[in-house]
């Protein structure tokens, strides 16, 4: 036994030690603590919910394992106390109530032990001190003073655990408090004060385990407060609906149905609003699509089965729309492609055109130096034109140009070159009058 008191003083550092290294580094955070886990095999752990849990079970483990060897502790300086040692179970328990001072086991020792150091016969001493201890538990009950007398009562119950006497009157101020309890409870549950018959009913089960149709009855009332609490969450889902709060209307039907999961009515009010939130997503799908918004569309309606709305006939509205966004994005890219053929297109028409004017021109050019070169020397010159031709002038030297190209395709050559001398006269300008006239001459070497 002194080796097994010895031993489990020993370990009363090395807890706190351990205490002190569960808890997180003062400076570096606790970041370290998740990623070095992977050095277990445990992984990392990233979300503050994960941390938040991993933390907890830590100081569960910790106050398990501090409890589990306190409790050690205890057991020996009892074992002291009653071979009666009380100095030595003293030095034990108030080591423990330096760790825990809520051990209320060992508060009692330590005070027992604290009045009995010293003691010559020690045997006599406790004797001495429970009587006087039970004596004040009855003073007290007289007074009515049931709970002081119960303490006193519990103390030497818990000192002198065969004590039949203390054991007895204990249970009996007990069943009197718990009586007192449950009596309180009724009152309240007549006032509908249910929280408050809750609280007095279970300190009346605390004190009195077996106390008649106490557990059925506290579970009614349970299921009630349940239900007044589903009722007032269940109009306050209904006001935040009435004021168009639709998602926050469905969030309280949850916490409802959390509760009481088999009320109709929640249910009933949670399937219609969901339906009408699915609803509102299909149609602004639909509104989306039309308007070729196509990946909002798809996000609308893959919210809406997020409240219920027909799987498959999302799937089908889902795939109508990527077929359809295809079809466009195709469409687009062709017609792209064809402005860009047309493009080049009219671009070397352009060109083309421009490089057959050129090489009219280039013609025209050449034909007129050749007309002036091989004209005869005799031949009168010709009257000075003027040097600028009316609009008139012009349309008319273009009329008689016309009517040369008329004559000349019938073989009548003299006509042809009347006509265009004219045309020449009325505007020397006209490079296809002079274009005639000079295939004229070269044909027939001048007038006929």
């Amino acid at each position: 036994m002194r080796a097994r008191a010895l031993a489990v003083l020993l370990a009363l550092p090395a807890l706190a030690a351990f205490a002190r290294a569960q808890e997180p580094p003062k400076t570096k955070g606790t970041e370290g603590l998740f990623l070095d886990m992977s050095h277990l095999k445990l992984g990392t752990i990233s979300s503050d919910e994960d941390k938040r849990k991993y933390i907890y079970t830590i100081q569960l483990e910790k106050a398990r394992i501090e409890h589990k060897t306190l409790q050690i502790v205890y057991e020996n300086a009892f074992d002291l106390y009653r071979e009666g040692k009380f100095e030595d179970a003293n030095e034990l328990t108030r080591k423990i109530l330096a760790i825990d001072p809520g051990f209320e086991e060992a508060a009692v020792l330590n005070r027992a032990t604290r009045d009995l150091k010293g003691s010559v016969a020690p045997s006599a001493s406790k004797r001495e001190m429970l009587a006087d201890r039970f004596e004040e538990g009855m003073s007290l009950y007289r007074q009515g003073r049931l709970a002081e007398a119960s303490e006193k009562w519990k103390e030497v119950v818990e000192l002198s655990p065969s004590n039949l006497k203390a054991r007895y009157w204990l249970k009996r101020a007990n069943d009197a408090m718990a009586v007192d309890h449950y009596r309180r409870g009724q009152k309240a549950y007549r006032q509908h004060r249910l929280s408050e018959t809750l609280d007095q009913w279970y300190a009346a089960l605390v004190l009195n385990p077996r106390f008649p149709h106490l557990t059925a009855a506290i579970a009614k009332v349970e299921a009630e407060e349940r239900q007044e609490e589903a009722n007032e969450k269940l109009q306050t889902a209904l006001n935040l609906y009435s004021q168009g709060l639709v998602l926050e209307s469905l969030k309280m039907l949850d916490q409802v149905l959390e509760t009481g999961p088999g009320n109709l009515k929640a249910q009933k009010l949670q399937a219609e609003i969901r339906a009408e939130v699915a609803n509102q997503h299909v149609a602004e799908g639909r509104r989306l699509y039309e308007s070729r918004q196509y990946d909002k569309a798809i996000g609308e309606w893959k919210a809406a089965t997020q409240y219920g709305y027909d799987p498959a006939a999302a799937d089908q509205l889902i795939a109508r729309a990527k077929e359809q966004k295809i079809r466009e994005a195709d469409a687009k890219k062709q017609a792209a492609e064809r402005a860009k053929e047309q493009a080049a297109a009219a671009k070397k028409k352009a060109a083309d055109e421009a490089a057959s004017a050129a090489e009219e021109k280039k013609k025209a050019a050449e034909q007129a130096a050749v007309a002036q070169s091989s004209a005869p020397a005799e031949a009168p010159a010709e009257p000075a034109a003027p040097a600028l031709t009316s609009a008139d002038a012009k349309k008319q030297s273009q009329q008689n140009y016309l009517e040369g190209v008329i004559a000349f395709e019938r073989g009548d050559y003299q006509t042809a070159r009347n006509k265009w001398l004219r045309a020449k006269e009325l505007d020397p300008s006209n490079s296809d009058a002079v274009a005639g006239l000079d295939k004229i001459d070269k044909l027939y070497g001048g007038g006929q």
